[in-house]
């Protein structure tokens, strides 16, 4: 994601960029140490640094884009550190990063808003299986925030629970968890670019989701063909203009099933789907963020120039683009 975000500020050519870079991704990543990231300057970090070296740098610059995950309050701190410093955001304010990062408040929200999502229950550990019972089973048990996937289980019958929970214990600092009713079918993902009072969908994406205890997230397709399209697109802006302060690149998750879209969460961040789209949008999507937070301007269209396969666990090498740029192009409104 920050390779891809990097890259598409370099094309724009209208910034220069600064960005830090934690140094275990270079043992983590192969081949990493042989590339360099394409930012103007690379401020290396290590372990427990984070916060302090962000805050160095903000007094250098004229906006940020923060790419975090919502787990243990992390992409809200980060934002919150930003706004004290008043520097402008080219992503999501503190405000709805806390809403959309606590799981049950957001549920509220798009069940006050009409917004079809599963049945969902607040519960504790020691209260799940009571719960579990009241709700019913297949259901998915999960975080009050995270991303990804992590902690997210599917639990059949009663005597899964247990593991389920054991997994989700490792996951999370809170007590209270997610019980949520299972819904089958196809696991999606609407990216959209948001201003202040409308929101772009960019594309409709397919993830390849390997359901269990816990969950797989591998990747994903863009753009996903599927009979429920329109519905996904019109349920995800209606769920991101349902929370105030979402700005920029936002994803939503769904489920699709025949023609009918489950809202599941929103995440208030550039999301792994950046990657896909960075080769395949014909717009510079680094420009439209921009414009988009600083000048409150979409894009008129969306075309992607034809369709990209992409993989969680090697994004730089996986890639399997089809379609040529020129003759085969699809539009999204």
């Amino acid at each position: 994601m920050l390779w891809s975000i990097l890259s598409d500020f370099r094309d724009w050519g209208a910034v220069r960029t600064v960005t830090t870079l934690d140094d275990r991704l270079e043992d983590r990543i192969s081949g990493f140490k042989l590339k360099k990231l394409p930012a103007d300057e690379i401020v290396r970090i290590h372990a427990g640094q984070h916060e302090d070296v962000f805050r160095s740098l903000l007094h250098r610059c004229d906006a940020v884009l923060i790419i975090a995950p919502e787990t243990d309050g992390i992409l809200a701190r980060l934002t919150e550190i930003a706004e004290a410093t008043q520097i402008p955001l080219l992503c999501s304010n503190a405000t709805a990063v806390k809403v959309t990062g606590n799981k049950a408040i957001s549920e509220q929200i798009f069940r006050q808003s009409g917004i079809t999502t599963p049945a969902t229950l607040l519960t504790t550990f020691t209260m799940a299986g009571q719960v579990a019972n009241e709700l019913g089973y297949p259901l998915v048990t999960k975080p009050l925030d995270g991303a990804g996937c992590e902690g997210v289980c599917l639990v059949t019958k009663p005597s899964e629970l247990s593991e389920a929970l054991a997994l989700l214990r490792k996951v999370t600092c809170h007590d209270q968890i997610l019980l949520q009713t299972f819904i089958g079918g196809i696991h999606a993902s609407v990216s959209l670019l948001v201003a202040h009072d409308r929101a772009l969908p960019l594309s409709l994406n397919k993830q390849n989701i390997e359901m269990g205890r816990p969950f797989n997230y591998f990747g994903g397709i863009i753009p996903l063909v599927h009979p429920a399209a329109r519905n996904a697109f019109n349920l995800a802006q209606a769920a991101v203009l349902a929370v105030p302060g979402l700005l920029g690149y936002v994803g939503v998750d769904l489920i699709l099933e025949q023609d009918q879209a489950w809202l599941i969460e929103i995440n208030p961040r550039i999301t792994t789907s950046y990657v896909g789209l960075h080769r395949i949008l014909a717009q510079n999507l680094a420009t439209a963020i921009w414009q988009a937070c600083r000048e409150d301007v979409l894009p008129d269209r969306i075309t992607l120039n034809g369709s990209i396969t992409f993989s969680k666990e090697n994004l730089e090498t996986c890639f399997n683009v089809s379609g040529d740029k020129d003759k085969d192009s699809r539009e999204a409104q």
